[in-house]
């Protein structure tokens, strides 16, 4: 058990107490130490160490691309290089698959047409992403702001209103757009601090988002589970 307890996975969150998401449970459930570390509260990225076998970074009202009003942005994005650089495995979600993105030379842009993503919207997977997304699915959504997919990477999944929803560089670095790692506590936290997002052209009002979410967080949250499993453990065949 101790060298089980001792392969650990850094969470880089931007939210100094986050609540708990599907990814940290289950991941804890699995066995790993979890070293979560908040750039935004002022917390340094920690050094590489052996010990480390994976990391996620997650969402977060910071957009990649504003390092000069945010410098721990860049210091976020040269140290997912670093990691990078490892071949271990990676996940990026929401804005941290945008760091991604920008890690590896690729631009956000907001939506043509001002819209956004708020709410449970349907994505489809490409070609490329068949093994990891089997079938259209329904997935919780909260952003504005979307990334290219860099020119290094493979399109996994797209929808109809921003196309480029997921992607994966090398062997076993992920960035997704929506938020399979959300939970339903989350959700609820959302959309009571944050509501004046529900306001944003696209976006879906609360009474929606809560009907959509009775429906479809579950087979997110199984989808996700299994993911995170295939993940971790590598040598799989995406």
């Amino acid at each position: 058990m101790a060298e089980t307890n001792s392969r650990t996975v850094i969470l880089v969150t931007h939210e100094p107490a986050p609540l708990p998401d599907t990814a940290s449970q289950r991941l804890a459930a699995m066995g790993y130490r979890l070293e979560w570390v908040c750039p935004a509260a002022g917390q340094r990225l920690p050094d590489i160490a052996p010990h480390h076998v994976a990391a996620i970074v997650y969402g977060g009202q910071y957009a990649a691309t504003e390092t000069r009003r945010f410098p721990f942005m860049a210091a976020e994005i040269d140290w997912v290089g670093q990691w990078l650089a490892t071949g271990r495995p990676f996940l990026g979600i929401c804005s941290g698959a945008q760091v991604l993105a920008v890690q590896l030379g690729s631009g956000l842009a907001p939506h043509p047409d001002g819209l956004s993503e708020i709410g449970y919207y349907t994505i489809d997977p490409t070609p490329d992403g068949a093994s990891v997304f089997p079938n259209r699915m329904t997935v919780a959504q909260w952003h504005y702001l979307g990334f290219e997919i860099p020119d290094s990477a493979l399109q996994l999944a797209t929808s109809g209103i921003f196309p480029n929803q997921a992607f994966r560089y090398a062997e076993n670095a992920f960035g997704f757009q929506f938020h399979p790692e959300i939970s339903m506590e989350q959700h609820e936290a959302w959309l009571e601090t944050q509501i004046d997002m529900t306001t944003i052209p696209g976006a879906q009002d609360v009474f929606t988002q809560r009907q959509l979410a009775d429906v479809y967080h579950a087979p997110m949250k199984t989808w996700f589970e299994d993911f995170l499993e295939k993940w971790i453990r590598g040598g799989v065949p995406w």
